[in-house]
């Protein structure tokens, strides 16, 4: 029911780690004509004329066909491609079926016969297929803010993280390359290999910088002086920690680790290694109403049994937070540029539209706050746990563009009005951002 998935700023990060940018067109399960998947064999990055390719994969089709970083994938058999229609368009081609694709390479119109082959099970584990750099694989990440790429992070540890970058630099030109989007920049590093000099060009307000680093990929070894963390339990697929609370999401449960009793749970009779199976008399997974009451009725497994406690509807997002959401970045991973990094202060989970809490009003988004930190801006400017902050700056927070990145672009000491739902009735509160601690 709830999605944490911004579309605004595509955090490289997740690339890296799970290395399943868009890679070859197709990575689930659909039903096709065969139990094989055909394979072209890029990377690529959604433009209005198709796929930008952004990378092209050794020993597949697409490097057969000559296919190049840059090339913008226009058509398949002459019916026109985006990345919202590649199932339909590449998938009803069996492995083996040669294809003609529509080529645009730098502003020229091309076809270029392709044949298909069956996805490799092992694509990631194979070097034979061996995937081209990308930003993130070089431990730089980016976001992408209108026409403008920005710098928001870095592998700490890295070489990239100590080459000069700062947040909010805007990246122009990668190796020679103009660069306004994150598919344009990982086709300009996509040709590179490790040891190979890799040169930036950024603007910092009004001045023009070039900054140098020497590749490396961070894919096959980890950065220098890292140090392991910690990781969740492996029966837990996600976690939630405050000052108050700690909570580990596993397979139909939720586990409390940890609980204050000052947190309105424990005043409710929730006590530390409660296992919460079934909201509303539903499993976690399918209870639907959290929001349609003022109370929710918790079953909590016990050694000595099995109870059930009401709990005031305000911990919603503390019982959607795990279920959906997907396992967050340990942020002392990669973000080694964070200092000057703003925050508003809260815990949200971001509203669909259809989510039952807007039933009654004009509002369709937004994002609920779970929690206020005590000290940081929200709590300052009386942000509430339970209101929804439907806008900043007068801009939407929607699924695509949701808060975080509506606040990331942001620099610290701006103030900025958030257009609030509470109680049903809208109200604007205006915030002054300070700087992540």
């Amino acid at each position: 029911m709830i999605g944490m998935i911004s579309k605004l700023i595509r955090l490289v990060v997740v690339l890296s780690l799970l290395m399943v940018s868009a890679v070859a067109f197709a990575q689930d399960n659909l039903e096709t004509q065969s139990t094989q998947i055909p394979f072209i064999g890029i990377r690529y990055w959604g433009v209005d004329e198709g796929l930008l390719v952004t990378g092209v994969i050794a020993n597949t089709p697409a490097e057969a066909a000559e296919l190049q970083s840059g090339d913008v994938v226009t058509a398949v058999e002459g019916e026109a491609i985006l990345v919202d229609t590649v199932r339909d368009v590449v998938w009803k081609h069996e492995p083996g079926t040669t294809v003609t694709l529509s080529l645009d390479r730098d502003g020229n119109a091309m076809e270029q016969d392709l044949t298909l082959m069956a996805r490799p099970e092992d694509l990631f584990e194979n070097p034979t297929y061996a995937i081209p750099l990308d930003l993130a694989s070089v431990g730089l990440y980016v976001g992408q803010c209108d026409d403008m790429l920005l710098v928001v992070g870095a592998l700490a540890g890295s070489d990239v993280a100590t080459a000069g970058f700062q947040v909010y630099d805007h990246i122009v030109a990668i190796d020679g390359d103009p660069v306004t989007n994150i598919g344009e920049a990982d086709a300009a590093v996509s040709d590179l290999s490790a040891g190979d000099v890799l040169s930036f060009v950024v603007m910092r307000g009004d001045r023009e910088l070039v900054i140098k680093t020497v590749v490396v990929d961070h894919r096959k070894s980890p950065p220098r002086h890292r140090h392991p963390h910690p990781r969740p339990r492996a029966d837990y697929a996600n976690t939630y920690v405050s000052n108050s609370i700690g909570l580990g999401y596993g397979d139909g449960f939720i586990e409390v680790l940890a609980i204050d009793p000052a947190h309105e749970l424990y005043a409710a009779g929730i006590r530390r290694f409660d296992f919460i199976t079934a909201a509303n008399g539903a499993p976690l997974e399918e209870a639907k109403d959290y929001f349609s009451g003022d109370k929710i009725v918790l079953t909590v497994a016990r050694q000595n049994g099995t109870l059930e406690f009401d709990v005031p509807a305000t911990i919603a997002p503390l019982l959607l937070y795990g279920l959906e959401a997907p396992v967050g970045q340990d942020r002392s991973q990669w973000l080694g540029l964070h200092e000057k990094q703003v925050t508003l202060g809260v815990r949200y989970l971001q509203l669909e539209p259809d989510n039952a809490y807007f039933e009654g009003s004009d509002v369709a988004h937004g994002a609920y706050v779970a929690e206020v930190i005590e000290g940081l801006p929200a709590d300052k400017a009386g942000v509430r746990v339970g209101d929804v902050i439907v806008a900043v700056a007068g801009e939407d927070v929607t699924m695509e563009l949701d808060l975080r990145n509506r606040i990331y672009f942001h620099k610290p000491g701006d103030q900025v009005t958030l257009d609030v739902l509470r109680d049903g009735e809208m109200m604007q509160i205006e915030v002054t951002l300070r700087v992540a601690s």
